[in-house]
């Protein structure tokens, strides 16, 4: 039996919500239904609410320091009973947001030129951020093998890439978006040895990482580093919880040179060194009493892929090939076999279905064969999504 309720509707009318008020700014229309961005239509837990309320309760919001045991020991608690890692104090940092905390790693242990490595399909910030640093982008492209229905990294072409003096820096996101791959414990030891034998730093976005199913088969970075590793980890609360806009994340790292730098430029360069008191008071909440609740949002989540994959396979199967991820929420979904030209598609999608998900070309997808179908969304707007987009392909063919 459920404790929660994930089926709840709750407007987001005068949110300003980027997934609704910000579509029509990419996808050029009003009143689509959107599936594009990565945030849940789901609420956040009623206990980090409360804790929230009660911080604002307090009425006073200046400079807050974060070097404390309710920043370290929830992150540590968190650690240790999902992902039976053990933290210390030194090696948890606060920083702004996870992209701050990337673009900040790119400028301290890269040069303008520099390559960095992706794997391609790759999140779309990403690139933006390495382009935006005046660093090139070097893709890796995963192979998918179609038997297995499982994406993996071509370790022959990276070593290939990581060889190249010009290379300085790897990108990997784990759990990986859009695809959804989870990492195994070997994969992660041949890529973080590649990048070390070849003085690449490597940096892991770990956002996704309450979204692996089951928990147990999540393997973060942190668990493989020892003392002055050139690695670092980031991740935060804005997917897990759906708080991506309370600005805040942390990073995990026994780099003490990176973590000086880092320090330094948040404290001297940007003064964003202090933290935000309703973050504070969310990690603590969430990392301390919000495991059931996750628990089953995975469940819900998984529902709602099997649904997602099921209707695929009963009215949509000449067109779309869809794998139910393991991890995130987020469903890389493939027309390819369609045969239909990818612009109409994507076109047809917006004015057709009405709908917006978002373009595979955005994730360095470059045939634009796929669009990512967020799934973090209470059932009836899924039912909602698949219809407008077996309306889009039948219409169209």
């Amino acid at each position: 039996m459920t404790q929660f309720n994930f089926d709840k509707h709750t407007t987001r009318e005068g949110t300003y919500s980027v997934q609704y008020d910000g579509t029509e700014a990419l996808f050029g229309q009003t009143g689509l239904a959107p599936f594009w961005i990565a945030d849940m239509d789901i609420q956040t837990p009623e206990v980090i609410r409360d804790a929230i309320k009660a911080r604002l309760d307090n009425g006073i919001f200046g400079y807050t320091m974060w070097q404390n045991e309710r920043f370290y020991g929830p992150i540590k608690h968190w650690w240790k009973t999902r992902f039976n890692v053990e933290l210390d104090n030194d090696n948890i940092h606060y920083a702004a947001s996870v992209l701050y905390t990337v673009g900040e790693v790119i400028r301290q242990v890269t040069e303008e030129g520099d390559g960095v490595i992706l794997t391609t399909p790759s999140y779309n910030s990403f690139p933006n951020l390495i382009k935006g640093n005046d660093r090139k982008i070097v893709e890796s492209p995963l192979i998918y093998d179609a038997e297995v229905k499982e994406y993996f990294l071509d370790v022959e072409g990276f070593t290939k890439l990581c060889e190249d003096d010009s290379v300085t820096l790897y990108i990997h996101c784990n759990p990986h978006n859009p695809t959804g791959k989870v990492w195994s414990k070997t994969e992660l030891e041949t890529i973080k040895g590649i990048c070390q034998d070849n003085n690449v730093y490597l940096i892991s976005d770990e956002i996704h990482m309450d979204f692996v199913r089951p928990k147990e088969d999540f393997v973060s970075m942190v668990s493989l580093i020892n003392e002055n590793d050139p690695v670092l980890i980031t991740t935060g609360l804005g997917k897990s919880f759906n708080l991506a806009s309370l600005p805040h994340s942390y990073f995990l790292t026994k780099d003490r040179n990176i973590t000086q730098d880092i320090n330094k430029a948040m404290g001297g360069r940007y003064n964003v060194n202090t933290a935000s008191s309703l973050a504070l008071a969310a990690i603590e909440a969430a990392y301390n009493e919000c495991g059931e609740w996750m628990d089953e949002l995975n469940v819900y989540i998984e529902g709602n892929f099997k649904y997602i994959s099921d209707y695929i396979d009963e009215h949509l199967a000449d067109d779309l090939s869809f794998d139910i991820p393991k991890a995130t929420y987020l469903g890389w979904i493939s027309f390819e076999k369609s045969g239909l030209d990818a612009d109409l598609v994507h076109k047809a999608l917006v004015e057709i279905g009405g709908i917006a998900v978002s373009p595979g070309k955005l994730y360095l997808d470059h045939e634009n064969k796929h669009f990512r179908f967020n799934a973090a969304s209470p059932r009836y707007r899924i039912e909602d999504g698949l219809e407008r987009i077996r309306k889009t392909f039948e219409q169209i063919k």
